[in-house]
C-alpha cells in the first residue's frame, strides 16, 4: 500500500508537469518553437528539482557522469543535429515542403523543437528512473516488472490520446513498448540512463527521417 501511495504521488507529480505546460505556458506562447528557451528552462528546472529531491533513488541506477559520458552525449547531440540539417537538404523544394508547417513538430525536424526535446526527454527518462525504483518488486521477476512499468508508461500517457491527430494514438501505443526497453536499460547497466535517452531522442528523429525520406504516403493518413 506503501509503494501504491509513493507510485500514485509520482504520477501526480507526472500530470502536474504536463499540465502546468498544456494550460497556462502553451496558451501564453511558450512552446517547443516559440520561446523555446523558456520551454527548455521549464523542463530543466523540474529535472533540478526531481534530481535534489530524489537522489538516493537515481543514485541507484546512475554512477557520477564522468567526462566520456560526457562526451557520448556531445557526439549524439552532433550526430542528430548533423541528421537534422542533412535531411532539411534533402527534402526543401520537394511536394512534401510545401506541407511541411502544417505537420506536427515531431516530423518537422525544426531545430527549435530538437532542443526542447532534449530537455522534455531529459526529464522524462529522470522521471521513468524514479518511477523505476518504486515501481520494480524484488518479489517477482524481472520481466514481470519490465511488464508492468510498460503498463504504467502507457498509463501516464493516456492523455495523448486526446490530441487532434492520430499521431497522439501512435504514440501511447508506442509507450508499452517504450517502456519496457528503457526499463532494460535503466536496471541493466549504470550507463543505462544515457542509452535510454539517447534511444528516446533517436526515436522522434528516426520517425521524422522515416516520413521525409519515403515513408510519407503511409504516415500522411494517421497525422
Amino acid at each position: 500500500m506503501k509503494t501504491f501511495f509513493k507510485i500514485f504521488g509520482l504520477s501526480f507529480v507526472w500530470f502536474s508537469v504536463w499540465a502546468v505546460f498544456i494550460l497556462y505556458l502553451q496558451p501564453q506562447g511558450i512552446d517547443y518553437e516559440n520561446r523555446y528557451i523558456l520551454t527548455s528552462v521549464y523542463f530543466l528546472l523540474i529535472i533540478v528539482a526531481l534530481t535534489s529531491i530524489f537522489k538516493k533513488e537515481i543514485g541507484n541506477y546512475v554512477d557520477n557522469f564522468s567526462a566520456k559520458d560526457l562526451l557520448i552525449m556531445v557526439i549524439f547531440s552532433v550526430a542528430v543535429t548533423s541528421i537534422y540539417y542533412f535531411v532539411s537538404l534533402l527534402i526543401e523544394g520537394n511536394s512534401l515542403y510545401a506541407i511541411k508547417n502544417s505537420l506536427p513538430p515531431i516530423l518537422q525536424l525544426d531545430d527549435k523543437f530538437l532542443v526542447t526535446k532534449a530537455f522534455e526527454i531529459m526529464f522524462q527518462q529522470t522521471f521513468f528512473m524514479i518511477s523505476i525504483y518504486y515501481l520494480f518488486n524484488n518479489n517477482v521477476s524481472k520481466k514481470i516488472d519490465m511488464i508492468l512499468f510498460g503498463l504504467y508508461a502507457m498509463f501516464i500517457h493516456f492523455p495523448i490520446l486526446f490530441v487532434d491527430s492520430s499521431m497522439g494514438k501512435i504514440l501511447f501505443g508506442v509507450s508499452f513498448f517504450a517502456g519496457l526497453i528503457f526499463s532494460y536499460c535503466i536496471t541493466k547497466s549504470k550507463k543505462g540512463f544515457i542509452y535510454s535517452y539517447m534511444i528516446h531522442f533517436g526515436f522522434y528523429v528516426v520517425l521524422a527521417m522515416i516520413f521525409w525520406l519515403g515513408g510519407a504516403q503511409y504516415i500522411a493518413g494517421l497525422i
